[in-house]
């Protein structure tokens, strides 16, 4: 029988691979990376300032996830740390090789990689449980960033995680894997790769519960001794030499942080100064000394959009902490309900303003949550849209929304590059499968918006009341409920196809003409022509404005298609333009027009 050619190439590759290995010494290793989650970890951590130093000893199960028995597993830490030891518990020691892995899940572009062999291979579904040892130092590190061209004043801003007399805070993988993970390797340069692999591993660990204590190295004598200020010395208030401050569950004893996460991200903050706590019913703040008049203006920001996000998600059920990042240039963090971010006077109304769309999302967090990214991310960008709308009227809520048009005509150029080369569109570019970040934000909020325009605040209010995330198992589940809830009850299905179950684009909406004619009792109707050259419909605001007066009407566009709309009004209209920026388009030409007046016939 005669081989193919491409199979003998195939062959002979695999043949040069085995070879090269051969000569390095190094046995073929094939690593399935997300094969394994680590379900269980429990970590006694030392963090040394002064040294930038961390220490870890940990107890951690892993657990085959793949339909097939490993023999190779690889445990992940920042290039920075170092491998001291790993043993498997009850089992012979265990034969385990370092090797680097480029990776921009750290910051600093590469993991230092431990290959453990599992002797005997670990079946599907089973675990088994190792004990490790690390330790190293973690620096500022701008590696990943500065490598695709962000300037270092930017990247030292995003990746400011470190360990250092000054500031030390640590946020996890993503940033920098300071406990053992397994995934593979992610590159910036290649546009989502980092946030799907990232959304891989989130779902591999969702059901996961890493434990730690942290404490401080050489801890001087008597730390844990309470001590205030007069200043300070407020009834919710308490301060302590040393504080590490961490967005899991547990308690701080002296020195010693204890904390439990379930499928959080964790994010260590460590107060080398006199700290301070201050809390209330719903909002509490850890913060530096000095800086108690910033943190609590951030407080009061976070209480003061509470009330009118309340009819829309609820009361909140966590509280909202604001944690200090003490380095002033550090970009703020957000993780759930709470917030790391630098804390500077409020000091003019704009300032104010800001603080409460800061603290919007943080707050909508705390009182709605959903398993699904698309709508926990994009109702907390939709309530920032909802307060500055409270704060200035609906044209400065649209002009925020219109920030993310960057981020979706990206998108639309990538689903038309796609269209024209006639490939399929992958699916995590769908809004209910993305596990981009910045589009489950900025595409969700715009859904958000329209579905507001198309069904009323009380239907949406109602909406998201009787929703339940542990009730959303199928992905109509949002839609239906939708549905329900609107009078007269409107079919949302062709909107939920275009805008969250499919990737079409963006609308391209043009005005094609504008005519007005006088009827009785000195009434105009207008009848306007709209076109969408998209490959997306969409129901969109057309308005009308005279001198004294405006109205409007909302209509829906399918893609390719032309409809036109008959508008009354009193008076007699000047211009006619289409969509008032709640709708995201790529492009935005062509959207206003002179009105035609269509005189009567004389008699």
């Amino acid at each position: 029988m005669r081989r193919h050619p491409h199979a003998a190439l195939a062959f002979l590759v695999r043949l040069c691979i085995l070879a090269l290995c051969m000569l390095a010494g190094l046995p073929a290793v094939a690593v399935d990376r997300n094969a394994f989650s680590i379900p269980y970890c429990d970590m006694r951590v030392i963090v040394d300032p002064d040294q930038h130093r961390l220490s870890v000893e940990a107890t951690l199960d892993l657990r085959n996830v793949s339909s097939r028995p490993q023999s190779t597993a690889a445990l992940q830490l920042s290039s920075s740390l170092r491998w001291r030891a790993i043993s498997a518990e009850g089992a012979p020691p265990v034969e385990w090789r370092v090797q680097e892995y480029n990776s921009d899940v750290d910051h600093s572009g590469q993991l230092r990689e431990a290959l453990v062999t599992l002797t005997p291979p670990l079946e599907p579904g089973k675990s088994r449980r190792f004990r490790v040892r690390y330790s190293g130092t973690i620096r500022l590190d701008t590696t990943r960033l500065e490598s695709i061209g962000v300037p270092p004043e930017i990247a030292r801003r995003n990746d400011w995680d470190r360990i250092s007399p000054g500031f030390t805070a640590l946020r996890g993988a993503g940033h920098v894997v300071w406990y053992p993970v397994s995934m593979e390797a992610a590159s910036l340069r290649n546009r989502n790769e980092l946030f799907e692999t990232m959304h891989e591993w989130h779902q591999r660990q969702k059901w996961s519960m890493l434990r730690f204590s942290v404490r401080r190295a050489h801890a001087v004598a008597g730390a844990s001794d309470q001590t205030r200020s007069n200043e300070e010395a407020e009834a919710d208030e308490d301060a302590a030499p040393t504080r590490f401050v961490a967005n899991g569950s547990g308690e701080t004893s002296g020195t010693t942080l204890r904390q439990e996460f379930y499928g959080v991200d964790p994010v260590l903050v460590f107060f080398g100064e006199t700290s301070h706590h201050a809390a209330d019913a719903n909002v509490e703040a850890f913060y530096s000394a000095g800086h108690r008049a910033a943190a609590h203006e951030l407080m009061t920001a976070a209480e003061d959009v509470m009330q009118p996000l309340q009819a829309w998600f609820g009361a909140p059920r966590n509280k909202v902490v604001i944690v200090e990042l003490t380095d002033p240039d550090a970009l703020p963090h957000e993780s759930g309900s709470w917030y790391f971010t630098p804390l500077r006077t409020l000091d003019s109304p704009d300032a104010r303003d800001g603080a409460q769309l800061a603290m919007t999302r943080s707050v909508a967090k705390a009182s709605f949550d959903s398993p699904r990214p698309w709508i926990r991310e994009g109702l907390a960008s939709f309530a920032q849209a909802l307060i500055r709308e409270r704060q200035a009227g609906r044209a400065a809520a649209l002009s925020l929304l219109s920030q993310f048009n960057p981020v979706l005509a990206r998108a639309d150029a990538d689903f038309r590059t796609a269209a024209a080369n006639v490939s399929p569109q992958p699916a995590g570019e769908t809004l209910i499968r993305s596990a981009d970040e910045l589009i489950l934000r900025a595409k969700g909020a715009y859904v958000w918006w329209m579905l507001r325009d198309q069904l009323g605040d009380a239907a949406l209010q109602s909406a998201l009341a009787f929703y339940h995330g542990w009730a959303d198992r199928y992905d109509a589940y949002m839609q239906n409920l939708l549905e329900s809830q609107s009078t007269p009850r409107r079919d949302l299905s062709e909107f939920f196809d275009d805008w969250v179950y499919r990737d079409r684009g963006l609308p391209r909406l043009r005005l094609l003409s504008a005519y007005t004619s006088i009827s009785l009792r000195s009434q105009t109707v207008t009848v306007v022509a709209v076109e969408n050259l998209g490959e997306i419909g969409c129901e969109v605001p057309v308005v009308l404005r005279s001198s004294s007066t405006e109205a409007r009407k909302l209509i829906f566009i399918p893609a390719k298609g032309i409809r036109e709309v008959r508008i009354p009004m009193d008076g007699v209209p000047v211009e006619a333009a289409i969509n008032d920026g709640s709708v995201p388009e790529a492009g935005r030409d062509g959207h206003k027009i002179a009105v035609t007046l269509t005189l009567p016939p004389s008699e």
